[in-house]
């Protein structure tokens, strides 16, 4: 189905992108130096308020569209589009005006110049999010595939030739450059005019359904992060430190799964919802994902945790006494790509508040078992445990809201779960066992895959979401 082949190219173009921002981080820390990456990552904090904007209105019209569009209600769809577009470039200049009003406050010069600079991206970011919203809502991937690659190539080619020659400025001076380029590229593409009128009614119609959006993505990021903010509390800066490969882990996961996957899934979901209204037939584009990750995960996943700790000794042997916890890290990224995959089917069935009542239920109970564990000594492994324990609740507690609202029972909603997750189970177990064999890690990977090729097997037979996959692409 189309749904694979869109997440493919999206998915590949981002893992490709991440890769060139890993590299491009690493060269500008040797470029910059501490003073001036302070004040750049220091000013980029403000983007926070803009992404929470963005949220709140591209990205509920980027959920609004593909329903009317499936509904074919064209009209309504291009007067929700227009009006968002018109107040992204209003928002785009408010946000952009109030960075450089703030520009003035720091003393240290470095700080003020980058404030600067962010009041550019903040203003030109607005605009371009909304094009980049619009192409997802109307399942124009390739266009988002392309731009990925054409806004990450000129980050890491202009970025470190301008930073190397100009510092600060020159890094300044590409990133606008950058949103300035795609920006046009996805105008043009999409021959997408910006207007200037603003629809009161339908802008309020967006915030009713963007904010809980928003709220509800904000509360789960609480949640994904809770071991950082007990562990800063509890253990110390120090120890956080150490813990910067798990949270590597956690970010490059967070950031492939909801661009990778979330933002495909989610337009197929909500059009399928809009042309049928039907929750059972929208609950297939995420029970597809969901079944394929179930068994494609796992062996991946297992690789990756054999295979991490001889890669931080090799390459960042001064965070070596954080492995244990990037290797139990790793099995997190299996269940944040379920909460991306399923988080459009709360938007189509109205259940977005119902999700955030739970998540602020979670997040009490998740920081006091943080607390406890770090408490009793277990450290940074106990910390990434009770993370990994934590977002595997979370999972299911969103399979199970998902499944009852298409009237299924207990008993096979637990069975649906069970089939989930028991080959990650599998294979963090062969994971532990294999670990403790006297070979080098590459043998371990090839001992731990001959061992899950069974379970692979099995789901495939019963299932063929791969000969699915394969045959859609």
């Amino acid at each position: 189905m189309k749904l694979f082949r869109d997440a493919r190219s999206v998915t590949s173009s981002l893992a490709f992108s991440l890769a060139l921002a890993t590299v491009r981080s690493v060269l500008l820390l040797r470029i910059l130096g501490p003073a001036l990456m302070g004040a750049w990552k220091s000013a980029f904090l403000l983007d926070t308020v803009g992404e929470f904007a963005r949220m709140s209105f591209s990205r509920a019209m980027g959920m609004r569209v593909p329903v009317l569009d499936g509904r074919q209600d064209e009209g309504e769809a291009r007067r929700l589009i227009a009006t968002t577009g018109a107040f992204s470039l209003y928002l785009g200049v408010l946000l952009g005006l109030a960075v450089f009003c703030i520009s003035f406050l720091p003393s240290n010069p470095d700080l003020r110049t980058a404030f600067r600079i962010m009041a550019a991206v903040t203003a030109l970011g607005q605009p371009y999010f909304f094009l980049r919203e619009l192409a997802a809502a109307h399942h124009f991937f390739h266009l988002i595939t392309r731009e990925t690659l054409i806004r990450s190539s000129i980050d890491f080619t202009a970025g470190l030739l301008l930073c190397a020659f100009f510092g600060l400025r020159g890094l300044g001076v590409s990133a606008v450059m950058a949103i300035v380029v795609v920006l046009l590229y996805l105008r043009h593409q999409q021959k997408f005019s910006f207007g200037l009128h603003l629809d009161g009614a339908r802008l309020r119609g967006l915030l009713q359904l963007g904010v809980p959006y928003s709220l509800s993505e904000m509360t789960f990021e609480i949640l994904r992060r809770l071991d950082v903010i007990v562990m800063a509390v509890v253990l110390g800066p120090v120890a956080v430190g150490y813990y910067g490969t798990s949270l590597l882990i956690m970010e490059f996961s967070f950031v492939l799964a909801r661009k990778g996957v979330g933002q495909v899934v989610s337009p197929h979901l909500l059009r399928e919802f809009g042309r049928t209204g039907s929750f059972i037939d929208a609950a297939a584009f995420y029970e597809l994902p969901a079944r394929l990750f179930c068994y494609v995960l796992p062996p991946l996943l297992g690789v990756g945790a054999l295979l991490i700790g001889d890669f931080v000794r090799l390459c960042l042997p001064q965070y070596a006494p954080g492995i244990p916890a990037a290797q139990i890290t790793m099995w997190t990224m299996f269940f944040v790509a379920l909460h991306a995959s399923i988080n459009a089917f709360f938007v189509a069935s109205n259940m977005i508040l119902v999700i955030w009542r739970i998540f602020g239920v979670l997040i009490p109970f998740g920081a006091v078992a943080q607390f406890a564990v770090m408490r009793a000594g277990f450290g940074l492994t106990g910390a990434a445990i009770c993370s990994l324990t934590t977002l595997a609740i979370v999972a299911a507690t969103e399979v199970y809201v998902a499944r009852r609202r298409c009237g299924h029972g207990l008993g096979e909603i637990a069975g649906f779960i069970g089939s989930l997750y028991f080959p990650l189970a599998i294979s963090i177990v062969l994971t532990v066992l294999v670990d403790l064999a006297p070979f080098a890690a590459g043998w371990k990977a090839l001992v731990f895959l001959a061992f899950y090729a069974p379970v692979l097997l099995m789901y495939e037979l019963k299932f063929s979401i791969l000969r699915t996959v394969r045959q859609a692409m």
